[in-house]
């Protein structure tokens, strides 16, 4: 709307001074008007418009993780006194989660690693600068790892953190922890998808520190790698630290981690809060003290370049996530886009966030603020006095700007499942081993043509963080 105010020339100075006064009063009424935009908004086609979330029903589904959608009840009564609005809770297993068609509702909590599928099929609304400038969210207070690398696909922020634990070393204290040539752990976890977990650990282990983020997959055609020698090398290694457990049924993280705590097992691989109850021995007798540790660097690893084996000139810990993780978003279809962004950031910001995390053992304090409420996470889980800090162990693993993430690629779960049945059935043989890995590379072949390569190399891509 365009306002034209005509001054005459004529007339004397305080006439005309005063019709100049009129004209600018006139056009700054028009421009506070209500056709004024938000130049975040008109750059921002996806952008929502910052005005008050509306009172609404919002639809929330929790995909594998039922700790969390009971926790996510506990808070509807607090929902509704601050906003007026209510929440439904629906929670769905991961199965249901990952064969649905498209999203239902309003916002979902899922497993990070599904981040990249979902951005991939246009299930969730990217946030808002304004969202995560805002100071009341805290965004500086998350650790690097979280805020930079798995918040993150294609270079965009796509949902808020629940909470990511790293893989770490988890043994009985004092004992003699391995020696870099040594690969931990003595036992490693197998049962479903931690079987692949757990090897692809220990591959990193062996893959120069700078490749570890493109070790399973060639960015550029999508080729997998899971049959290089690093990945041979800690098969026949895990197979063999297995061997004592005959054919007993295969364990997840938080059995092989009680075995470690009644002492059945001198180390394995876990998080703080993956068990949520005692490690009460048989008979009475008081559990172990018990430690964690960060995943050392091995003295050699392989160097594809050179193709050999060679001493690593700058060592790093491994850092993997995406083991578990937990994250929040905004479906793309709601109608309630503002009121979803409005639940998400205070589902994960100051106590109602860590009340929430901290009843998963999917999560972990993802927060600097929140090392102080570390024991929230670990439940009845201490470990021994003298021992590292398990808090100092979090905040430096997630203190990097790159950690290497389980690729977030649409059926990631599919690939790990291949790997994850051919490392329980493999025997400790490097022959034997590799024909095996080779196996695995042609059945995530299969996957990769059937879902489009182009396509899956370009997911492959943006979840190493390239944009558009």
């Amino acid at each position: 709307m365009a306002v034209f105010v005509a001054i005459s020339p004529a007339g004397p100075l305080p006439h005309r001074w005063l019709c100049s006064l009129l004209a600018l009063v006139l056009v700054s009424l028009v421009g506070c008007g209500g056709g004024g935009s938000d130049p975040a908004a008109a750059s921002d086609p996806q952008a929502e418009p910052l005005t008050p979330a509306p009172v609404v029903t919002l639809t929330v589904q929790v995909a594998g993780d039922v700790q969390l959608a009971e926790g996510l009840r506990l808070l509807r009564g607090e929902w509704k006194a601050r906003t007026g609005g209510e929440l439904k809770v629906d929670s769905v297993s991961l199965e249901e989660f990952l064969t649905a068609e498209r999203l239902v509702g309003d916002v979902v909590i899922f497993p990070s690693r599904q981040l990249g599928a979902l951005v991939e099929r246009g299930d969730l609304r990217p946030l808002r600068a304004t969202t995560l400038a805002d100071p009341a969210f805290g965004l500086n207070d998350i650790f690097p790892a979280i805020r930079e690398a798995e918040m993150k696909f294609g270079g965009q922020v796509y949902a808020l953190p629940l909470g990511s634990p790293p893989l770490m070393i988890f043994s009985q204290f004092g004992a003699a922890m391995p020696k870099p040539a040594e690969y931990p752990v003595a036992t490693a976890p197998t049962d479903g998808l931690s079987a692949a977990h757990s090897l692809i650990l220990r591959g990193l282990g062996y893959t120069e520190s700078y490749r570890r983020s493109e070790a399973l997959f060639d960015p550029a055609s999508m080729t997998p790698r899971i049959a290089e020698p690093q990945f041979v090398k800690a098969l026949v290694e895990l197979t063999a630290a297995n061997a004592p457990r005959g054919d007993q049924p295969p364990i997840g993280f938080a059995e092989a981690m009680r075995l470690v705590g009644n002492d059945e097992a001198k180390s394995t691989l876990g998080w703080p809060s993956a068990i949520d109850e005692d490690f009460a021995a048989e008979d009475g007798a008081a559990p172990r003290d018990v430690a964690f540790a960060a995943i050392p660097p091995t003295a050699e690893t392989y160097s594809q370049t050179r193709g050999g084996w060679e001493r690593e000139t700058n060592p790093s810990a491994v850092v993997l996530l995406g083991v578990e993780g937990r994250l929040v978003g905004v479906t793309a279809g709601t109608r309630n886009a503002v009121a979803g962004f409005q639940l998400a950031q205070w589902l994960t910001t100051g106590d109602v966030a860590t009340g929430l995390s901290s009843r998963s053992t999917g999560t972990l304090w993802y927060r600097a603020s929140q090392a102080g409420a570390s024991s929230r996470w670990m439940k009845k889980l201490t470990v021994a006095k003298e021992a590292e800090p398990v808090t100092k162990l979090v905040a430096a693993a997630l203190a990097t700007e790159a950690p290497t993430l389980v690729p977030r690629i649409p059926a990631i779960d599919e690939y790990l499942n291949h790997l994850a049945e051919v490392v329980r059935t493999a025997p400790a043989d490097e022959a034997a081993a590799t024909v095996a890995l080779e196996g695995v590379a042609a059945k995530w072949e299969e996957i990769t043509e059937r879902l489009g390569r182009d396509k899956q190399a370009a997911a492959y891509r943006r979840h190493l963080g390239e944009t558009e």
